[in-house]
């Protein structure tokens, strides 16, 4: 609305009729004081229809409340084609996406032919290009030239009926083919999609769930202002809500038709929507009159133990406080399973009120961040929106348990007593070989049997055994937080409970082990023995920053800590590398030390999913990075994400004793 032609249209009007009056007295019988009220009626109308217009355009402005029930979920790896399609593309820039997304789809073919075919490279392209690689006539048309075979007539008119357009049907033909080569299972067509919207919903509310547990009301209005005695923060102002804007236009229509018709029954009504109107601006919370504090069950419980926390709201000020809205700052790592973290309530002069709920403990250390509080007044004209700041900290140090199966570790060149078995005689406890007796020899290893049957003198020989110096590495990356579905651990979770098992197993045999991340928060503790180690990495592996159970929201320079990492290597130790292998970063790091002497085994835990055509894929590109390791010689323990660690080794151990 214009209102300047507006306020042209209305001084336009007025000057005509002054002219009229003064030309023909007797046209205009207006009197002075009838065209004063007319004239301020007209005002509080056009008023009227400017907060109409402007309540139009507004929504309601009503703080929305966090939402900390459950816990920030992951998903599988995946998520997008063509991010997975980069590693077969290589350095080639195509721009078209239609180009990009087939010249990675035949890359990728070609690549699982050779590795897992009896194809060379230069076999695989011309059985891609002749589409002779699969019987799919739909993968092979895609990516072959017009010597591929073509769906027959009567099934592409088929399929042109249905909600899948041609090229997603093409991809998801040539992706299936791709991992039957590779021995990648696809799903069943039944349920398979119904699983995979029930996924995405899951994933998109995660999402949801996570942006709102972030932020609260609007952005270009949050002031942030704390106060540097109690930690609170004011996050919004008193500020109208607009739930009774269309009050004001009543009272402003009613006031200027009472005006008009000089009626005053019409105008005293309209005086009562302004006192609305007025109300909604009056403040709804005074600085320092709501004060928090909260309490724990238990502060360090056991994994899985439920701890009730108990909140007190009080009001401190000297006036009721009609409507509070309180939600705790449950630690994004924590799912609430029992009562809710919220409440509404109302609170009299210096009145408090408690309420519980329990939460589940997991590895971690668990600061719970600020409630937000919402205050309104009785109307719910006016709110104010706050975090009430009280320190609490909840840690859960898991047990170190040892595996019942033995560490696979390769052949290193220390001389130490320990776990390891060599090829030369020495110190130790099996059984090697027996030699002739030499002067000087200990008592103790002559074979008396021997000398009482044929009257030698020979001495016996034990296998020598050293120990192994390992280092744990853990890959702490955020490519690391995936799981095959949202509501499950992910995977650092269960690297993290592998590692503290690797570590306790290792050291009951002998050996000196230490821990460290593969992340942008380095986390190092040298090779060592010892009770005060175990327990030193017992606390690390459950508190250090660098194996939180979510992910940081800060990242530096992985290559940096990845460099500092080997550096701190001594000559001879193994390093056992726990990567998910989702991406090119683990396997390269594995290769990398390598290279450089240090004898690497990678366990591996299987996080890919097989409901979308970009999650099958997914699991291809992994499959692959874990024979390019073992091509390569670097041992690759493949952990599926339905077993146990220790199920995990058994299969291992039995597989390599056969």
């Amino acid at each position: 609305m214009n209102y300047r032609r507006v306020a042209l249209a209305i001084g336009t009007l007025s000057l005509g009729l002054s002219l009229l009056a003064i030309v023909f007295p007797g046209l205009v019988a207006v009197t002075l004081e009838q065209v004063v009220i007319s004239v301020v009626g007209g005002v509080v109308l056009l008023q009227a229809l400017r907060v109409m217009l402007v309540r139009r355009r507004e929504d309601r402005d009503e703080a929305v409340p966090p939402d900390p029930e459950r816990p920030i979920s992951t998903s599988p790896p995946g998520e997008e084609l063509e991010d997975e399609l980069e590693r077969f593309l290589g350095d080639r820039r195509l721009y078209f996406p239609r180009v990009r997304l087939r010249e990675g789809l035949r890359a990728a073919a070609v690549t699982v032919l050779s590795q897992y075919g009896p194809h060379s490279t230069a076999e695989a392209e011309e059985a891609v290009d002749a589409g002779t690689w699969t019987d799919d006539v739909y993968a092979a048309a895609f990516l072959g030239d017009e010597r591929a075979p073509t769906p027959p007539l009567r099934v592409r008119v088929g399929n042109a009926l249905r909600r899948e357009s041609p090229l997603e049907r093409h991809v998801r033909h040539v992706v299936d083919a791709i991992a039957a080569a590779a021995g990648v299972a696809a799903p069943s067509n039944e349920g398979a999609s119904k699983r995979s919207g029930q996924q995405a919903d899951r994933r998109a509310e995660s999402s949801n769930r996570t942006a709102r547990n972030r932020s609260t009301g609007r952005a270009n209005d949050v002031r942030n202002t704390t106060d540097p005695e109690t930690n609170d923060t004011l996050r919004r102002a008193t500020h109208s809500t607009g739930h009774w804007t269309g009050v004001s236009v009543v009272a402003l229509v009613s006031i200027g038709v009472g005006i008009l018709v000089e009626q005053p029954s019409i105008l005293l009504a309209g005086t009562v929507g302004i006192g609305y109107a007025a109300y909604a601006r009056s403040s709804a919370l005074a600085p320092r009159s709501v004060s928090l504090s909260r309490t724990l069950s238990t502060e360090r419980p056991e994994p899985g133990e439920e701890v009730e926390v108990t909140v007190t709201i009080t009001n401190d000020s000297e006036q009721a406080l009609a409507d509070l809205r309180l939600v705790d700052g449950v630690p994004a790592s924590l799912a609430v399973t029992d009562s809710s973290p919220r409440i509404g309530t109302a609170l009299r002069a210096g009145e408090s009120r408690s309420y519980t709920y329990a939460v589940t403990a997991r590895r971690g250390v668990h600061t719970f961040g600020p409630a937000t509080l919402i205050a309104r007044d009785l109307a719910a004209a006016a709110e104010q929106e706050r975090e009430l700041y009280t320190e609490t900290t909840l840690t859960c140090i898991p047990p170190l348990r040892a595996i019942p199966e033995p560490i696979p570790l390769r052949a290193q060149a220390t001389r130490e007593v320990g776990h390891i078995e060599t090829a030369t005689s020495g110190d130790g406890v099996e059984f090697y070989a027996t030699r002739e007796y030499r002067p000087g020899d200990p008592m103790s290893r002559i074979d008396w049997n021997r000398r009482a049957r044929t009257g030698e003198l020979t001495t016996v020989e034990f296998r020598n055994e050293r120990s192994a110096s390992v280092v744990i590495v853990v890959d702490t990356r955020e490519e690391a937080y995936v799981s095959p579905d949202p509501d499950a651990e992910h995977a650092l979770d269960r690297a993290v409970d592998a590692a503290g098992q690797l570590f306790v197993t290792l050291a009951d045999s002998g050996d000196r082990v230490g821990i460290a991340s593969l992340g942008d928060n380095a986390c190092w503790l040298a090779p060592g023995t010892g009770v005060d180690h175990r327990d030193t990495a017992r606390e690390l592996l459950a508190t250090h920053p660098a194996f939180s159970p979510v992910p940081r929201e800060t990242r530096s320079v992985v290559v940096q800590h990845r460099n500092r990492l080997r550096k701190r290597l001594s000559a001879g130790t193994q390093v056992i590398v726990l990567t998910p292998l989702c991406d090119e970063f683990g396997g390269q790091f594995a290769r990398r030390l390598e290279e450089h002497g240090y004898p690497v085994t990678v366990i591996s835990l299987d996080p890919t999913a097989s409901q979308t055509t970009a999650q099958r894929f997914a699991r291809v590109a992994r499959r692959l990075r874990v024979s390019n390791l073992r091509s390569n010689g670097i041992p690759v323990i493949d952990w599926d994400w339905d077993d146990s660690i220790t199920a995990t080794l058994a299969r291992f151990n039995e597989r390599w004793s056969r």
